[in-house]
């Protein structure tokens, strides 16, 4: 046990280094000033489900560059009240899943919106990169900062928020963004880019100190990042110039939300140490969950149910 507090007392002490670009701040502020002018768009169509206490829609809006994002919209029947909402982001080569996962949140009276991730699922991805040679998402416009695919997946998630805000029967000072791998990345970057959201939830979020996690990780995709380089090494400075904009590390003391991360110290796809350091740069009130013989996983029991008592106490 000694040991592993020593670790964990390690991990709180690290401070990552910053590698914001000069640009980084106005890059952010025209990207999301070019979302504002894009429509929505938004279809909300109702579908027919088995569970019948819930009310089931089909959503598609209009992601950054008009690239169509689905999602399900799952509402508790018999509400009167304006209505909390769960904003979800699924992991890396996942999908929303089924409605009927999300049960234990409507049965609570919460809202779901369940995206599916550019390029995942039943969203397409429409946007043109100049960089797309190893088939995998994480590479697509890398060595340019407009391309890049995870500006795409940030703007995006802003926008599933646009799409919330503009709902009558949801409450807008009760909106929370939740997901885990890559969707706990997302949910960081949601949060630093909009001030909207009350509550933030990141299981083992990835894009965290990225140059750090590059030497740390022995799976994800950052290794495809890797084998890019393997075959190209001339990019290397300019990827890594790229991936700057989007590490978290750059973007974390913009989130102002009560946020809660998690991490598990045999985790070898999303490492501890990277999310550790975004954590620590976090202004805004936090806490931190750590399974020492956690890894790429949060599906535990004692950890669902931490998550739900979390939701329950500030959302």
């Amino acid at each position: 046990m000694e040991h592993l507090k020593q670790t964990v007392e390690r991990l709180k002490m690290y401070v990552p280094t910053s590698t914001k670009q000069p640009d980084h701040a106005a890059f952010w502020q025209k990207t999301l000033e070019e979302s504002n002018k894009q429509p929505l768009s938004e279809s909300v169509i109702k579908k027919d489900y088995p569970i019948k206490q819930v009310n089931v829609y089909q959503v598609v809006y209009k992601g950054f560059g008009a690239t169509p994002i689905h999602a399900h919209y799952i509402l508790p029947k018999h509400v009167n009240d304006k209505l909390p909402c769960l904003l979800f982001f699924h992991g890396y080569g996942g999908n929303k899943g089924s409605v009927s996962q999300y049960m234990k949140w409507l049965i609570q009276g919460y809202a779901v919106l369940a995206v599916d991730i550019r390029g995942h699922g039943e969203s397409g991805d429409a946007a043109a990169y100049s960089t797309d040679v190893t088939g995998s998402w994480v590479t697509k416009g890398i060595l340019d900062k407009q391309e890049y695919y995870y500006r795409n997946v940030y703007v995006d998630a802003v926008r599933a928020i646009d799409f919330l805000c503009g709902r009558e029967e949801i409450d807008n000072g009760r909106i929370a963004v939740i997901g885990s791998s890559m969707g706990g990345g997302i949910t960081l970057a949601a949060a630093a880019l909009d001030d909207r959201p009350k509550l933030a939830v990141a299981d083992m979020p990835n894009m965290c100190d990225i140059p750090l996690a590059m030497e740390q990780k022995f799976e994800g995709s950052l290794t495809v990042v890797e084998n890019f380089l393997r075959q190209h090494p001339q990019y290397t400075e300019q990827v890594y110039k790229t991936l700057s904009y989007f590490d978290h590390v750059n973007l974390a003391e913009q989130i102002t939300c009560r946020i809660r991360f998690a991490v598990g110290l045999r985790d070898i796809v999303c490492p501890p140490q990277p999310s550790y350091g975004v954590y620590n740069l976090v202004q805004a009130p936090k806490s931190m969950e750590v399974y020492p013989f956690g890894g790429h996983d949060m599906t535990m029991i004692s950890h669902v149910d931490k998550t739900l008592a979390f939701v329950g106490e500030y959302l």
